[in-house]
């Protein structure tokens, strides 16, 4: 990956006629753009779950247990360099690591095209990894179990001035949430992605394709739509397809080979604005993972799971509430019903040992986030 970028950035520089950082003076002063957030959140399970875990949740998944965290950034119109420190760094990292360059590339102007060279933020999905830009508190099934988060590579775009597209984006980069692919045998993925406008809604279509690091090649696909109902009401949709090779679903009785995995499934947002300073978002998803390979309910249901004919599925029911305090913080509070179609949730212990047994699971959430 390292000889790909620096070849990239080599081609891309070779058109100094076009490129937009050629500057006559040398100390001419480049304004930058300071932003960030301290970010503090807790979620209690309601249950008697003895292995202290929200099940399935991800960057929440810590029962009772306050996890702070903390982002600065600073850009311009030439690079993005976001840094996370805490809880969210240590999630992400592969290690125990309290610190994760969450985005750092540069911007590259050729022509009529945008080029960013680094490492960046997914274009999938609906919800993101600053917890401030989505309007939940914990993160939905989708982004956890569906998506990559981060992409590493090279990523492009246009605004091509036809009609029904307003931005188009291109990218190839290192497999699924890898920043270091190093080595001979490298496996790359390649991003597609457009933006559109209909009225006043909008439309934002992503997908990934490619090997990775496991010499899997794994496909993914997301739309996200949104529009406003009225004043104070608006709806966003968000829908997840993605299909994986030799994911371990359905492995053949005459074969012992695994079919290639496919999961699928739908969110939707639904928030109402009671002035400048309230609001509440409704959220409800439906993931179905035929042959559990992206959920492994085989692994915490061996009691009645049945690999051969059985799907994973799960649902979740959202409230969050949000007060705006201030010019600057947002305080939260939210509720949250998840259900399964088989008992994953709430490892017990005692006489069933550590065995999950329930079918559904509900955690109430608090929030405090101060951004500038």
């Amino acid at each position: 990956m390292r000889n790909l970028l620096i070849f990239t950035m080599a081609f891309m520089l070779s058109f100094s006629a076009l490129n937009a950082f050629a500057k006559e003076h040398g100390a001419d002063e480049i304004p930058l753009t300071f932003s960030g957030y301290v970010h503090t959140a807790t979620t209690y399970n309601l249950g008697d779950n003895e292995d202290e875990s929200n099940n399935y949740h991800t960057f929440s998944d810590d029962d009772f247990t306050m996890t702070p965290s903390a982002q600065i950034g600073v850009s311009n119109d030439y690079f993005v360099i976001d840094a996370l420190f805490g809880s969210l760094a240590e999630d992400l990292n592969d290690t125990d690591g309290e610190f994760f360059l969450h985005q750092a590339y540069g911007i590259l102007p050729i022509g009529p095209w945008t080029a960013m060279v680094g490492h960046f933020d997914t274009m999938l999905g609906n919800e993101v990894i600053n917890p401030g830009d989505n309007p939940n508190i914990t993160r939905s099934f989708l982004f956890g179990y569906t998506i990559n988060f981060q992409n590493t590579g090279i990523r492009a775009m246009i605004e091509p001035g036809i009609e029904f597209i307003d931005e188009f984006y291109i990218g190839v980069g290192n497999g699924w949430d890898t920043i270091y692919d190093e080595g001979e045998n490298q496996e790359k993925t390649f991003e597609a992605a457009f933006g559109t406008t209909i009225g006043t809604a909008s439309l934002f279509v992503a997908m990934n394709y490619g090997q990775e690091t496991d010499d899997q090649t794994r496909q993914t696909y997301t739309a996200v739509f949104g529009m406003p109902l009225s004043d104070t009401l608006s709806l966003t949709l968000n829908g997840v397809m993605g299909k994986g090779e030799e994911e371990g679903a359905y492995t053949s009785v005459v074969t012992g080979v695994a079919d290639d995995g496919t999961w699928y499934g739908v969110g939707s947002y639904l928030t109402y604005e009671h002035d400048s300073t309230k609001s509440v978002t409704v959220r409800y998803e439906y993931l179905q993972d035929p042959g559990g390979s992206r959920l492994g309910f085989t692994s915490t249901d061996a009691n009645t799971w049945a690999e051969v004919d059985d799907d994973a599925v799960l649902e979740s029911f959202t409230i969050t509430p949000q007060l705006l305090v201030g010019d600057y913080g947002t305080l939260r509070a939210e509720y949250r019903l998840d259900m399964a179609n088989h008992p994953v949730f709430q490892v017990m212990g005692g006489a069933a040992g550590d065995q999950a047994q329930n079918k559904s699971q509900e955690t109430v959430s608090l929030q405090y986030i101060v951004a500038f």
